[in-house]
């Protein structure tokens, strides 16, 4: 690709359909409250009210509305309300203030390793420090200023309950429930004529899935759980068209029940329905009958995360507390690229605070905004990000001052800021570029509401950004090489071997120092993640090839979990899986390597059959099918997962 193709990918934004609750809310939770204060003159009092409501209207991305209170209440506890309380305290300070914002960078860096809530919090824990080292930080006392944040963050929260009566799941969550219902119509067409065009649309239900759930995906910080979980199921249903082929070529039709179960699978997905199915156990056992009750088994367990039991058949086992606080703490522990990432932020940040104390900058602490804002989220492709931020905020810019010229001061400003707030979260979905086009104009505004300054606030935040984005290319990319690209072909080949070797140590003969090992899988999967979010940052060829890996990547991350569950059920007395068993699934795990190394098919290699290896044999199974499929002939072919 040449450097101006490159640059258009760059600059394209990426197809996605308007969110129109959040884009509905967020003119509400932003305007609504600054509204009052310009009408009443109290706006000191407002205006903290109105950043609240941003804060919640940028990290709230849909979904259940429980787990929607649980991230945007830590974010904006946690993360906007302590950096504000952060630098409003330290404004005014000199190096104080540089000092302390360095040592919230290093902070904001490490807890960015705990997952997709982690990384936003993270990000506005550093952005509102740095905000309130501007004007914002004039206004006092500094507790009132803190406790209007948090209570105009409430009030965004609590305008997704009008949302949540018209929007209860966001598109990928009904993409995915359609895909389990393309399977249930496949079910009952075996057998008929109608099932190569069942089949056929089972295919384009597939794609469709996948596409809406990565892309939604695509615009998260670190790993989210939920997404996780879509994944898990989307993936699950390679193995039930599996299934329901074996079955059509057995001349078996799935009884009413079982397709029942499937329909009722889909509503659990797509929020219609609480019930989980009980799958019936086949009476008559053929191996398509055999392998269709067994992936609706795993679905159902997914969906009951591990406490359902479905008729005799018991879920995993779930991880104890111990387990998951040594997770949590191995996850920010994290691996070398994540304390790489730290170490590059610390440094940004620290070049631009002392830029913004020793240079003449008329906004000078919007130099440290960009450098937050530019390298921080999502360990994203600095580059890429720098090149949209940087002409984004160009744009944004110059609309900024053009509306500071022509409207005058007061309630008239209400209408640009009201259409800005309306088409933030539609930017947010496109391009980030596009977001910080929207985002500059709106700040701009609000802070002239404090200085009044005019259309040279805007010039002042065009230079200020400038000399932001060279701080991040000089310093936060060029130095570092491996920065440069998203290696995710050779690195998850190099994880799948770390897995192989956790398998030999915690089934083996001696697990001892399994817990050693599996800490060493989680640092790789850590790094291996912070890959994935870099990737798919890029622009559109790369991301599209990174996001092809990742449904393999989230099936890999169930084998840990698969043997952790069985090496936890063997010490509490179940039965080991033999050694061939295990000698069986360490040579299957190291040909996949070996095949995603090199980009080519892999040998057969037989998995076991017995009951207590099954959990990882499936899990398995289901990574070798997704970069791999059979063809007519019984050999494997690259599969469409398999990026070229």
């Amino acid at each position: 690709m040449t450097a101006l193709g490159w640059m258009v990918e760059v600059l394209r934004p990426i197809p996605a359909k308007p969110p129109w609750a959040r884009m509905i809310r967020a003119p509400l939770a932003i305007c609504l409250p600054l509204g009052v204060g310009l009408a009443t003159d109290n706006l000191e009092i407002f205006l903290p009210l109105s950043i609240g409501g941003l804060s919640s209207s940028l990290v709230d991305r849909g979904g259940p509305y429980l787990g929607r209170v649980k991230r945007v209440s830590t974010i904006a506890v946690l993360g906007g309300a302590v950096g504000l309380m952060v630098g409003l305290l330290i404004y005014g300070r000199g190096w104080v203030a540089v000092g302390v914002i360095v040592g919230l960078s290093l902070v904001s860096a490490v807890i960015s390793a705990a997952g997709n809530v982690g990384s936003t919090t993270g990000m506005q824990l550093l952005l509102f420090a740095v905000l309130a080292t501007g004007p914002l930080g004039q206004l006092r006392p500094w507790w009132l200023v803190v406790s209007l944040f948090v209570a105009g963050a409430a009030w965004g929260l609590g305008l997704t309950a009008i949302g949540w009566v018209f929007f209860r799941r966001a598109p990928e969550e009904q993409s995915v429930a359609e895909a389990y219902r393309a399977i249930a119509r496949l079910l009952a067409a075996t057998g008929t004529e109608r099932f190569e065009e069942e089949r056929e649309n089972l295919t384009a239900a597939l794609n469709l899935a996948y596409d809406d759930v990565i892309t939604a995906r695509s615009a998260l910080a670190g790993q989210d759980r939920r997404y996780v979980r879509l994944v898990v199921l989307l993936n699950q249903t390679h193995t039930l068209a599996e299934a329901a082929v074996t079955l059509a070529h057995e001349e078996r039709r799935p009884t009413p029940q079982v397709i029942a179960a499937v329909e009722a699978i889909a509503n659990v997905i797509q929020g219609t329905s609480h019930e989980i199915p009980r799958i019936p156990r086949p009476q008559t056992d053929t191996p398509g009958r055999a392998a269709l009750w067994e992936e609706l088994v795993t679905v159902t367990d997914v969906l009951a995360r591990g406490r359902a039991e479905v008729d005799g058949k018991p879920p995993l086992p779930g991880k104890d507390l111990r387990e998951r606080v040594r997770e949590q703490l191995a996850e920010i522990r994290s691996g070398p690229q994540v304390r790489l990432f730290a170490l590059r932020l610390t440094l940004c940040m620290g070049v631009a605070a002392v830029i913004s104390e020793v240079l003449t900058l008329e906004r000078s602490y919007w130099v440290m905004l960009t450098v937050a804002v530019v390298l921080k989220p999502d360990f994203g492709s600095v580059f890429a990000r720098a090149l949209q931020r940087g002409l984004g905020t160009m744009v944004g810019a110059v609309l900024g001052a053009v509306l500071l010229a022509v409207v005058p001061p007061g309630p008239l400003l209400m209408i640009p800021l009201t259409v800005l707030a309306f088409v933030i979260p539609y930017g947010i979905t496109r391009n980030y570029g596009l977001f910080t086009t929207f985002l500059t104009p709106l700040v701009v505004l609000l802070i002239d509401l404090l200085t009044s300054s005019g259309w040279q606030l805007a010039e002042a935040r065009l230079i200020d950004t400038a000399v932001g984005c060279a701080v991040v290319i000089v310093l936060g990319y060029a130095p570092w090489p491996s920065t440069w690209h998203a290696h995710v072909r050779p690195q998850f080949a190099a994880e799948l071997r770390e897995i192989m070797h956790y398998l030999e140590r915690a089934l083996g003969p001696d697990p001892t120092g399994r817990t050693d090992v599996l800490r060493e899988v989680y640092q790789g999967l850590s790094d291996l993640r912070t890959t994935f979010q870099r990737a798919l940052a890029e622009p559109a060829p790369v991301s599209r090839r990174a996001t092809i890996w990742f449904p393999a990547f989230v099936a890999s991350e169930r084998i840990v979990d698969a043997i952790t569950a069985t090496a936890v059920n063997v010490q509490g007395g179940a039965v080991a899986p033999s050694e061939h068993a295990v000698r069986q699934l360490a040579d299957a795990l190291n040909e996949i390597s070996r095949a995603v190394r090199t980009g080519t098919p892999p040998a057969p290699r037989p998995l076991p059959t017995e009951a207590a290896a099954r959990p990882v044999t499936e899990a398995i199974h289901t990574v070798r099918e997704l970069l791999w499929r059979p063809d007519d002939n019984g050999s494997r072919t690259p599969g469409p997962s398999v990026p070229p």
